[in-house]
């Protein structure tokens, strides 16, 4: 079925009210339905920002459990990736940040957008719940306020607006709930997420990191267990979380020696003081992970398999070189993939206790 199609299809759904049914995931160009008996990672986004890059997006992955799908950070061209892949932004009913930082939390207001403009065109009046640390309401009240301005514009050009009425202020249908403490922050019939605090804030001045916090996930799924490390350095918290998991989600920079030489020369680019070179230098080396305590990590905590996103290898020789970097602490499979790139957790029929986890569709993914 070509993509013209789908878009009609699509949008007959939407006139009759449909929210949640079957769409097609285009990956590297093919099309695959969204499967019902695996848990699905789809790498929307896998460079570390702020900056952003011609070829990829800020991280942002969509973990789909027997088909439903889950938003795990939302960065910069999140709402592009999903565009292509053929996933409506408003069929992904709970949103989830590791934390506040730019790169993972700006592409919301893009992707609170589009799921209004649908929402109205279904009259679908259901909630999209989104978890995130303190601050998060605000986020969502200010992304929506920002995307609000336009939308009035709408109500007064359409009297059967079914979202809000101009002047009146539109009635918001997305939630916020603020993960306040670690443990069990989330769960329902799919899966069960775990909070801990990592060491991303680690030389954050006490009195703010009182209220700012960063953490990592443990998800719980029918098909074994996936760990986001979000952003963090090395963490014997996130090493406990992460223990046995099936699969670690991770941030990788560049080895020690390679990163030093990065933090010389964004000082001498941008002409720091030896204060502003030396926090930098701090920064990236205690509050993110290197390819050498990524890999002492991943071999504390036991974990099946790693894979690479918030990384930003230049070229392919980069990107073998992580891999090698890591490989020197931890032994099973380490996964460094692209945008776009899909992967597959399930269940061995012949040992119910095993877990599979693989590429799936036409991946870029470098592997070994």
């Amino acid at each position: 079925m070509n993509k013209s199609r789908w878009g009609k299809l699509l949008i007959a759904a939407l006139a009759l009210g449909l929210t949640f049914f079957s769409v097609p995931v285009a990956s590297q160009g093919q099309t695959a339905a969204l499967r019902a008996n695996d848990t699905e990672l789809l790498m929307l986004g896998t460079a570390g920002g702020p900056p952003l890059r011609k070829d990829r997006s800020e991280p942002s992955s969509l973990l789909i459990v027997d088909g439903r799908p889950y938003l795990i950070d939302c960065g910069i061209g999140t709402i592009r990736r999903l565009v292509e892949v053929g996933i409506p932004s408003e069929t992904i009913g709970t949103i989830f940040f590791t934390h506040l930082h730019p790169d993972h939390d700006l592409g919301l207001v893009d992707v609170m957008a589009n799921d209004y403009f649908h929402l109205d065109l279904a009259s679908d009046a259901r909630k999209i719940n989104i978890y995130g640390p303190p601050q998060t309401s605000e986020l969502v009240e200010a992304a929506f306020h920002y995307i609000s301005i336009p939308f009035e514009v709408f109500a007064a050009e359409k009297p059967g607006f079914q979202l809000g009425r101009p002047n009146h202020g539109l009635t918001s249908p997305f939630v916020a709930h603020e993960v306040v403490g670690e443990g069990v922050v989330y769960r329902d019939d799919k899966i069960q997420i775990t909070a801990a605090e990592n060491s991303h804030y680690a030389l954050m001045p006490a009195q703010f990191r009182a209220h700012f916090k960063s953490y990592s996930y443990r998800i719980q799924t029918p098909h074994g267990v996936v760990v986001f490390t979000g952003d963090t350095g090395p963490s014997d918290e996130v090493v406990k979380l992460a223990m046995g998991a099936d699969v670690l989600v991770a941030e990788v920079e560049e080895g020690l020696e390679e990163l030093r030489g990065f933090i010389d020369h964004m000082a001498a680019q941008n002409h720091w003081p030896p204060a502003r070179k030396q926090e930098f230098a701090a920064h990236m080396e205690k509050e993110h992970l290197t390819v050498d305590s990524l890999g002492e990590l991943a071999s504390k905590a036991q974990v099946q398999s790693l894979l690479f996103y918030h990384y930003n290898p230049q070229n392919k020789a980069e990107q073998q070189a992580r891999i090698a970097g890591v490989k020197k602490y931890f032994h099973g499979p380490v996964l460094a993939p692209m945008d776009l790139d899909r992967f597959c957790l399930s269940k061995d029929e012949a040992q119910s206790e095993k877990a599979n986890f693989e590429s799936c569709g036409q991946n870029t993914a470098d592997q070994e």
